[in-house]
């Protein structure tokens, strides 16, 4: 098949294929007509009947051909071509026609007709009229491709899309507006829309359109109430249009946009718009901006009831300090008490601000790392503890961290399970490394004891490690997961 081309991409040199059983005469013609136009490449062919294989498989932008040839003759092949390549631009080009033959030629499809003369003027004519033909050829192509790809945005895009003139007059609407777009050409918001949406529309398009500044991405809210949506249902029944699916029909919310249209001298003749339905995400947002709002009040009563039976616990340990008991023991449950009132105020903050950005301050993990390990004494486990750094961070973040990490290695391996915490030696800013000596990390996907969730443990939340990667993003660090020398779970936290 003859090549296509984007309309943008064949600029430049010209492709022209001479038809003429006279090889001399093509031979001559071929060098003048490159000799005087610089962008002519001219192929020729004394064989009529060869024309329409080599424009098939050949790019071909023009061609002329002789009229008399003994096998086919020239109208005859024009009227092959036009049969198969309607558009392509053929010029006839003989001595031996006349008025006649030119009628016939024109009625036939003909794009130009040159006399032959046998002078350079005559060549530089036809040099001329195959530029001009190619040219205007060339555009109308172009002109249709760029029709044709608005005709697929206007019947496609699933968005209000629209072109008003300088009154604010609809020229064209997309068909994700109403079924029949047509309907609305010629009339303007004040015509179709409820007087207060309408007016607000129109203001913008004479600004767009007065001002040539465009609008974008300003929120309307065009279903104001109940008695406006019967509004839009009076309207259509006005005109008689048939009514856009629920779905679409003018939506709570929208996103416009405008732009100036501007003809070929800069002139403003009008403005392009684009409305799209942001109902879902509004609605969304509001039932969102509910949900937080509860969320905040649910919180604060979970604090205000953790503290109260928390304090409780406080004066009772108090009581049995001066009762003399097992000092080491009140030590843990006080420390245990910090541990939570620590989270309170968390939830206390979170509920108050919506958010939880950390509260630095200087650190000594070993020490922590230790403090944490006193949970777990009883336990059938053993830690070592390297030297660990000192680091500014938050202090309640990071001991949750390393809570839950120890907390997995104790839950989810073996009874006399060997936990190391130990510093990261190749990372450039510092870390920490906890391993154990258990079963290790699932084999397939280690990454997944990240999700909220997943957990092996019959009995688990599945919270632990998803904590741990919150807090870790949260102060900017990088959580590994890895296999230990002894084929445990091992996690790198590097800073």
């Amino acid at each position: 098949m003859r090549p296509e081309w984007p309309p943008s991409e064949r600029r430049g040199e010209v492709s022209v294929l001479h038809v003429d059983d006279n090889r001399t005469f093509l031979d001559e013609t071929a060098a003048m007509i490159e000799r005087e136009s610089g962008q002519l490449r001219v192929t020729s062919l004394d064989d009529p009947t060869a024309v329409l294989s080599h424009v098939e498989n050949e790019t071909v932008d023009c061609v002329v051909s002789d009229y008399d040839m003994p096998e086919m003759d020239g109208l005859e092949l024009l009227r092959a071509v036009r049969e198969r390549f309607p558009d392509l631009p053929f010029i006839l080009f003989t001595g031996k026609g006349n008025e006649a033959v030119a009628s016939e030629a024109i009625s036939a499809g003909v794009t130009d007709y040159v006399r032959k003369t046998g002078d350079s003027e005559t060549v530089e004519m036809l040099c001329n009229r195959i530029e001009n033909a190619v040219e205007h050829a060339r555009t109308e192509e172009r002109l249709a491709y760029e029709s044709s790809l608005l005709d697929t945005l206007f019947e496609r895009v699933p968005h209000h899309l629209y072109v008003k003139d300088e009154e604010g007059r609809h020229l064209r609407v997309s068909h994700a507006h109403i079924d029949e777009p047509e309907q609305l050409l010629g009339k303007t918001d004040r015509e179709l829309y409820p007087e207060g949406h309408a007016a607000d529309t129109y203001e913008d398009d004479m600004r767009v359109i007065r001002d040539g500044e465009p609008i974008i991405h300003k929120e309307e809210h065009t279903n104001e109430s109940k008695a406006e949506t019967h509004s839009f249902d009076r309207v259509y029944e006005q005109y008689e249009l048939e009514p856009v699916t629920d779905k679409q029909r003018y939506d709570e919310w929208a996103l416009t946009s405008k732009v100036p249209w501007r003809d070929d001298d800069g002139e403003i003749i009008g403005l392009i718009g684009i409305t799209l339905d942001i109902s879902d995400r509004k609605h969304y947002e509001e039932s969102l901006e509910r949900h937080s709002e509860r969320l905040e009040e649910f919180l604060a009563q979970v604090v205000h009831d953790i503290r109260s039976p928390l304090q409780v616990a406080d004066s009772n340990l108090a009581l049995l300090r001066e009762e003399g008991l097992d000092t080491d023991r009140l030590d843990s449950i006080e420390r245990a008490h910090g541990e939570i009132g620590a989270l309170v105020d968390d939830l206390s903050r979170f509920a108050r601000h919506g958010e939880m950005e950390p509260d630095p301050e200087l650190v000594d993990l070993e020490g922590l790392v230790e403090q944490i390990w006193e949970r777990h004494e009883s336990a059938d486990a053993t830690l070592s503890v390297g030297s660990l750094p000192a680091v500014v961070v938050d202090r309640t973040d990071v001991r949750r961290l390393l809570t839950n990490l120890v907390d997995n290695a104790v839950d989810h391996t073996a009874p006399g399970v060997r936990i190391t915490v130990g510093p990261l030696d190749d990372a450039e800013d510092g870390g920490i490394f906890v391993e154990d000596d258990g079963p290790g990390l699932p084999s397939d996907d280690p990454g997944q004891v990240f999700e909220a969730g997943y957990t092996t443990a019959s009995d688990g939340t599945g919270l632990g490690l998803s904590i741990v990667e919150t807090i870790a993003d949260r102060h900017g660090w990088e959580v590994v997961t890895t296999e230990s020398d002894t084929g445990g779970a091992r996690f790198e936290l590097r800073f």
